[in-house]
């Protein structure tokens, strides 16, 4: 088993929502001095000690991964960005001013090992160039040693990926995390993800929600926005309305769910775009002689739908008094054009 096998204990496709690690720190100084002997290979010439400058530099081999920690999916994004990784790392070698963030934990028996906090992807890419035959012996590194506890880890996932920001749905997987911590306070998840207390909500709902719908949004087959949206709508239905609409995307030759094949989406968007046209003609048959004529019920369903219809038009007026914008108002006297 080589060395980029046994680094990757996570599945492919991992949705861990709970990773668990109980931490006790070890001693950087000893770590340090016990350098790669762990790992080196018969006939290597082992490194006795690691060495600092600004930074630790250390064999990667001895870095370990914490097994469901990162949230990363490993889809073909994942898998281009790190090949991308190894690619530039076979050329130039590991990037100096790039060091990956870790911490030394005590194993007991007067053992310590390296846990990766930060830089997966970068760890993965240059033990694939190492056991492709490029020699790095060390990478620089960055020793943690007050931030690791489980909760710091978990934050560290969401605040520590400016450059390459998580996405919606591995954001979600970090607020579920973090909603141990902070039970039903999506205000203060935010605040410690730096995320508005929606999206923490958004977040929540699809996690809590059918597990099934959570691994349709990791696997690109429906969007974590329109998940939530039909979760807002049609709650324990979501699921059933999710796969019919998947089977017609589907069958029109789409690999993901596509808004217009949602169940009842044609009418809706046709009654919508019909709304103005239906107001005149209500209007017309009301002005109409022949009126008087029809059935009390019939006159009364049609002066409800005009109601509503007024309504919705005075709400607006207000909400355009409250919140003036440039753009111009919706006339349901009027169809769009």
């Amino acid at each position: 088993m080589d060395a980029v096998t046994v680094q990757q204990t996570d599945a492919e496709n991992q949705m861990d929502l709970d990773f668990r690690m109980h931490i006790f720190p070890g001693s950087i100084k000893k770590a340090m001095l016990n350098g790669n002997r762990d790992v080196v290979e018969e006939g290597e010439v082992p490194i006795e000690k690691f060495g600092s400058s600004d930074l630790w530099n250390i064999d990667p081999r001895c870095i370990e991964v914490i097994p469901g920690y990162n949230v990363r999916v490993k889809n073909a994004k994942y898998k281009e960005k790190v090949e991308l990784l190894k690619k530039n790392m076979m050329e130039f070698g590991f990037s100096k001013d790039s060091p990956l963030s870790v911490f030394v934990t005590d194993e007991g028996d007067g053992k310590t090992s390296f846990k990766l906090k930060r830089g997966h992807r970068r760890l993965e890419a240059v033990l694939a160039v190492i056991a492709a035959g490029k020699p790095i012996k060390t990478v620089p590194c960055i020793i943690v040693k007050d931030a690791i506890s489980e909760q710091d880890l978990t934050e560290d996932l969401a605040t520590g990926n400016s450059g390459d920001p998580l996405d919606l749905y591995e954001n979600a997987i970090v607020c579920k995390r973090m909603s141990r911590w902070y039970p039903d306070d999506h205000a203060a998840i935010g605040l410690r993800l730096e995320l508005w207390p929606s999206q923490v909500s958004d977040s929540l709902l699809l996690m809590n929600g059918p597990g099934e719908i959570a691994n349709y949004v990791r696997d690109d087959v429906i969007s974590f926005t329109h998940a939530v949206e039909l979760l807002k709508e049609h709650g324990p239905k979501a699921l059933g309305i999710i796969e019919q609409s998947f089977a017609r995307s589907k069958a029109a030759g789409k690999t993901k769910v596509m808004p217009r094949f949602v169940p009842g989406k044609m009418i809706k968007k046709a009654v919508t775009a019909a709304a103005p046209a239906m107001k005149a003609a209500i209007d017309d048959i009301k002005n109409d002689k022949a009126f008087s004529q029809l059935s009390p019920e019939t006159q009364q369903k049609l002066d409800a739908i005009l109601e509503q219809f007024k309504k919705a038009e005075e709400a607006e007026a207000q909400l355009n008094a409250e919140n003036p914008t440039g753009d111009p108002e919706l006339n349901l006297n009027k169809a769009e054009v």
